[in-house]
């Protein structure tokens, strides 16, 4: 996953949860509780209802060593959890080389089960709609990767016409989308600068948009959403239709490069918010 961080201590009622994280492809909310204590019930117990109190997808638990009963927990929790999520287990431990200072090392004990999901997921049916889409980001992120080597996790392919790619802030994220633009009757291939709050966020950026524009090898549109309440820059390669394999390849190399462009240039802008 690539994640952003939502915050720390964040309210669940009465109580707080250490971490809340949010999947910059998907937006659903991880949860992480932590301690530097062998596993309890009592953190267990706040970390689902943590989970719960902020409709999370995924949970992790953070400890010095995990009791076999607590490991047990997290294993059936993910036997009865869906596809699109489940609870990790993780232990944190001091490592040190020769003379070098201490450095955390966290060792996942326990994980969702992949291989049952696979199974489970090859079991419903695909649209040829999704199954198009899951291959060409199959094809997609490979490239992406070598062209920019560490800037994403995400592997997976998704069965959606958008993924998203973390931007370093959180609610900020670099977009890639198959989209009919508005008043248009065909599909574009879209790569944008998503802006979660645009109340806030995307002013700053449009007085900023003269020297943006200037630095910047691309035709941006400038498009605020819904009252500012989110936003977006986005580049355009129209027309692009999903469904001619054949312009993939060209699809592909104006993506990674477009995206790479975007990166570029808003890197400082993004960096320099407050």
């Amino acid at each position: 996953m690539d994640l952003e961080l939502e915050g720390d201590e964040v309210a669940v009622g009465p109580f707080s949860a250490d971490v809340v994280l949010r999947d910059t492809r998907t937006g659903h909310r991880v949860v992480v509780e932590n301690l530097l204590e062998a596993t309890d019930h009592d953190h267990l117990g706040k970390l689902i209802t943590y989970a719960a109190g902020l409709d999370a997808h995924w949970a992790v638990l953070i400890a010095k060593t995990f009791r076999p009963e607590h490991r047990s927990a997290l294993i059936w929790l993910n036997s009865i959890s869906g596809e699109d999520s489940g609870f990790f287990g993780i232990e944190v431990h001091a490592v040190r080389i020769g003379d070098s200072p201490p450095a955390v090392q966290l060792d996942v004990v326990v994980a969702p089960d992949d291989f049952a999901r696979e199974v489970r997921a090859g079991t419903k049916p695909m649209t040829d709609s999704r199954r198009m889409y899951t291959d060409w980001w199959a094809e997609f992120l490979p490239a992406l990767h070598e062209a920019h080597p560490g800037w994403s996790n995400a592997r997976v392919p998704s069965s959606d016409n958008w993924m998203n790619f973390p931007s370093g802030r959180g609610g900020i994220r670099y977009g890639l989308s198959f989209a009919y633009p508005t008043g248009a009757s065909h599909y574009s291939l879209m790569a944008h600068v998503y802006i979660r709050d645009g109340a806030s966020v995307y002013p700053v950026f449009e007085a900023q948009r003269s020297a943006i524009e200037e630095a910047c090898d691309l035709e941006l549109e400038w498009e605020p959403l819904g009252d500012y309440r989110s936003s977006r820059i986005a580049v355009y390669l129209d027309p692009a239709d999903p469904t001619d394999r054949d312009r993939w390849p060209e699809y592909r190399t104006w993506a990674v490069e477009t995206l790479g462009e975007l990166r570029r240039v808003f890197t400082v802008p993004i960096n320099a918010l407050p």
